[in-house]
């Protein structure tokens, strides 16, 4: 009878693979509430419940959740929040893993969560995913939201999420957007309209820099062609007081400058028939040839 008794409490085994690790659950007994951590093998399962055994996954574990459906998200499960009483949605992606390195982080979590891993998934990392996400956007702006701050959100929400199951044996390692951030129609078409508005006042602007660009160029021309005639009157002026200086300080250059002109003179009068000479014209040269 006790064969038999024993056999039947051990009639069937848990099998834990590789790339798994199995807690061990005591429910009944002297060891009730005790919990241990397994590696991959086979386990006796006991027949009366006295214990059970909890699998986990030792590998990178991703999770959607999408407003389409897919394997994982079989439905409707988008992240929602809201920002300025508008609400907001988009899909959002986890990646994490459980920190099956350290059993009692695996023992701690268990205590806390008390799931499997795919209702921890749901029942907990969507709840706070949804939860860091208004808790963020609260105080902003919806364009804000939607454009500048998009990526600076997310961050702020994969920090808290990895603060946060980090006590709890599980680790964040990403949160990603897997889709934009989607708007009621009416913001989006007031968004829109304000780009199209901001978008064509830039361009005036732009229009207007390149006239008055185009101005301030001819204005410059201008001034550089006043200012090479300026500089140029200044030194013919300049010259001209020079020479002034020079002839009231050199008479002789003065009848220098009279004999050349009376050279000219002659030499421009050698075939005339003839030259008739004023009184002051009296000294003049008059080149006859031979």
């Amino acid at each position: 009878m006790v064969a038999v008794v024993a056999c039947l409490s051990f009639a069937s085994c848990t099998q834990v693979e590789p790339g798994e690790v199995a807690l061990k659950v005591h429910q009944l007994g002297d060891d009730k509430g005790k919990i241990e951590v397994l590696g991959p093998g086979r386990y006796a399962d006991h027949w009366f419940g006295y214990y059970t055994y909890k699998i986990y996954p030792t590998n990178l574990q991703q999770h959607s959740w999408t407003a389409g459906e897919t394997k994982d998200s079989p439905a409707n499960e988008q992240v929602s929040f809201q920002a300025e009483g508008q609400n907001l949605s988009a899909d959002v992606g986890i990646e994490f893993e459980f920190m099956s390195e350290e059993p009692e982080k695996m023992i701690a979590m268990y205590r806390y969560f008390k799931r499997e891993p795919q209702d921890i998934v749901q029942d907990f990392m969507r709840k706070d995913i949804r939860s860091f996400f208004n808790k963020v956007v609260e105080r902003m702006p919806v364009e804000m939201v939607y454009s500048t701050a998009k990526d600076s959100i997310r961050g702020v929400v994969q920090q808290l999420m990895a603060e946060k199951y980090a006590e709890h044996g599980i680790r964040i390692k990403e949160v990603t957007y897997l889709s934009s951030i989607r708007l009621p129609e009416k913001v989006e078409d007031a968004i829109s309209a304000k780009i199209e508005a901001k978008q064509r006042a830039e361009q005036r602007e732009n229009e207007v820099a390149e006239k008055e660009a185009e101005a301030r160029k001819k204005a410059a021309e201008a001034q550089g062609e006043a200012d090479r005639l300026r500089i140029e009157a200044e030194g013919r002026a300049k010259a001209i007081e020079v020479e002034g200086r020079a002839l009231a300080n050199n008479p002789q250059i003065l009848r220098l400058k009279e004999i050349e002109m009376q050279n000219n003179l002659a030499t421009s009068a050698k075939n005339w028939q003839y030259v008739n000479f004023s009184a002051s014209q009296a000294g003049q040269l008059l080149n006859i040839g031979k």
